[in-house]
């Protein structure tokens, strides 16, 4: 890879921006509405429609996506002529682009259980196979602690995963099933692998 310049630079510390504000929407988001739990809330929940926060969660959906779509430039522009980076790179940006078309224009109502036929929630699969696969692929792409960064996560998902649904298997009980854990595990993991892979191609 070249040693990035400025516009590399700028681009791939737009990666450390992007995870902050997805950061501060579903925290300030999910302070906003009473009595909503964390724990057991799924995080889509906040951007739906009829959501009291809908509006602020699609003004800082915009603008981190954008940041990561940027983010995600900037590792296509570092990779130079390699495939893998390359793919990484495409995958944080379908990773942005899929979240945001669900978040704008396919909303689950809000109150309502998300169906997993819905566009919205495909989109948000999606989403979400972008990132982990952008954490698989990163893992073949790059070296050292970034490559046990992006095996480890994947990996905890796998062993977390597994742990529910033998905690579920005999406890039989509706409290293990913590939505909002399980999506904010992922969520935020995926924030700290872009902000590692940042600091990575930054270095």
């Amino acid at each position: 890879m070249n040693i990035p310049d400025t516009v590399q630079k700028v681009l791939l510390s737009c990666g450390f921006i992007a995870a902050f504000l997805y950061l501060v929407m579903d925290l300030l988001a999910g302070n906003l509405i009473k009595g909503y739990r964390f724990s057991i809330q799924s995080m889509s929940e906040l951007g739906a429609a009829g959501s009291p926060t809908r509006p602020l969660v699609i003004g800082l959906t915009i603008a981190a996506s954008a940041f990561l779509v940027a983010f995600g430039a900037g590792v296509w522009r570092v990779a130079g002529a390699a495939a893998l980076p390359r793919i990484v790179a495409a995958l944080i940006i379908g990773n942005a682009i899929t979240g945001l078309v669900s978040t704008l224009f396919f909303p689950n109502s809000y109150g309502m259980q998300p169906k997993f036929g819905t566009p919205g929630v495909q989109l948000m699969f999606i989403s979400v196979l972008c990132f982990v696969l952008a954490m698989v692929f990163g893992a073949a792409a790059f070296h050292g602690w970034m490559r046990i960064l992006s095996v480890a996560i994947p990996a905890a998902y796998v062993v977390l995963g597994i742990l529910r649904f033998a905690l579920a298997a005999s406890f039989n009980s509706q409290d293990l099933v913590l939505i909002g854990s399980q999506e904010r595990t992922m969520a935020y993991s995926f924030l700290v692998w872009v902000a590692g892979l940042a600091v990575y191609l930054l270095r």
